[in-house]
């Protein structure tokens, strides 16, 4: 946002998205920008909701 190339408007909180507040994705050619600073108990916590949303959602995922 400071170097202009996207607009606060533009941005939406990935909790909006997982809660189903908010769109996430509408397409594939949709780019996802994410910003996980913060604490990584936070981290650990989207991470998790991200891949559960991906399973129901039959989307690819990997293994670790």
């Amino acid at each position: 946002m400071e170097a202009g190339v996207v607009a606060r408007a533009d941005v939406t909180e990935i909790g909006a998205v997982l809660v189903g507040d908010a769109d996430g994705r509408r397409s594939a050619s949709d780019i996802t920008l994410f910003d996980s600073t913060g604490l990584a108990i936070q981290d650990l916590a989207i991470t998790k909701a991200a891949y559960a949303k991906a399973g129901e959602l039959d989307l690819a995922t990997i293994s670790l």
